[in-house]
């Protein structure tokens, strides 16, 4: 029997046993002070904590409740000890990294690029995830723009729907590199640096650069505006789909399983013979009708709150999970409704 602790990293709140909450704190700790004279260096343990606790949310999902102290080696083995780090050859591990940063490291994600960008930094984060040159990619869109109509608006739309990359999580993503230790501080102090430069510098911010933050700023504010009125438009038409739902699923069990008197004439009388098939197909097109409706639904209010930051992102997993659901409820929607006649007069009646 083990001592087990409660922690929370990164926001997120985690079972460990004692052990391995003793090997972590150990090598948090050592990680502050080997980054204590960088600048940035809370931002770069905070960022390597965001990291573990991912990779913690990886064994969670398998089922696993109590983080052990072999998950705590592992997720230590995949980010790196301060101790691995040899400073005498760091440039030649960054030239390393960056001629194969394409080749291999983690599954890259669309992101907006802050350090270099000139407007919302769409092009630039294009650019790091495909691993282009964004100099071309530029001139091409600029050349694109004078024969293509639309393309400043999905331009405007792209800024708004594309996260910026915040933290150095993101911006290794972004480019694809190794989530660990070294690269995480690496990109924090680099941003330090940028914006030290640019403080530092004569050049002022663009007022191109300007007008177009404030753009993007009121249509996000008008979108989510959009997006908060829908699901409140939605939500009593959800409600109502699912109280009908459940009284056609009760009146159908009443029928078909004989189920006591007392629950069945409890729901609203449904007159079966004014629907040409059988319940059970009225009610399979019901349930799909709901899933058709209600998982893009599902998808705009996390969209909303995970912009509000109430609600974290969904995993890969549960994402393709909802669009299988969607695509299969499509189909058997479309196969329940060419199968089910109908004739006039009144369904319900109390």
């Amino acid at each position: 029997m083990k001592k087990t602790l409660t922690v929370n990293l990164g926001g997120t709140v985690y079972h460990i046993d004692e052990d391995a909450y003793n090997l972590l704190d150990n090598y948090l700790n050592n990680l502050r002070y080997h980054f204590r004279k960088e600048e940035g260096a809370d931002e770069i343990v905070r960022d390597m904590e965001t990291r573990i606790a991912e990779l913690f949310d990886e064994y969670i999902r398998t089922g696993q409740q109590v983080i052990t102290i072999e998950q705590v080696e592992a997720v230590i083995a995949r980010m790196g000890k301060p101790e691995e780090l040899n400073t005498d050859d760091n440039d030649e591990k960054k030239e390393e990294k960056t001629n194969h940063t394409y080749g291999n490291g983690t599954a890259r994600r669309l992101f907006r690029n802050p350090d270099d960008r000139i407007l919302g930094g769409v092009l630039s984060g294009l650019s790091a995830y495909f691993g282009w040159d964004v100099t071309w990619i530029r001139i091409g869109v600029l050349v694109a723009g004078c024969f293509v109509q639309g393309l400043i608006l999905a331009y405007l739309i792209a800024w708004i729907i594309v996260p910026l990359a915040k933290t150095a999580t993101e911006k290794l993503q972004m480019r694809g590199e190794p989530i660990n230790m070294e690269n995480i501080g690496r990109t924090v102090t680099e941003g330090f640096d940028k914006v030290n430069d640019y403080v530092h510098s004569e050049k002022p911010r663009s007022f191109l650069h300007q007008l177009g933050n404030m753009i993007v700023k009121i249509a996000g504010f008008i979108i989510k505006f959009f997006l908060v009125l829908l699901a409140i438009c939605l939500t009593p038409v959800l409600l109502v789909g699912l109280v009908v739902l459940f009284a056609l699923l009760l009146a159908a069990t009443g029928i078909l399983a004989s189920v006591p008197a007392v629950l069945y004439y409890s729901m609203p009388d449904v007159d079966w013979s004014l629907i040409a098939s059988s319940p059970a197909a009225v009610t399979g097109l019901l349930v799909c009708g709901l899933f058709i409706v209600g998982i893009p639904v599902i998808g705009l209010l996390q969209l909303l709150l995970q912009s509000f930051n109430v609600w974290k992102p969904m995993s890969t997993v549960t994402k393709v999970i909802l669009t299988l659901i969607w695509f299969i409820s499509l189909v058997a929607g479309f196969i329940f409704l060419f199968n089910t006649s109908f004739i006039e007069g009144p369904i319900f009646w109390m």
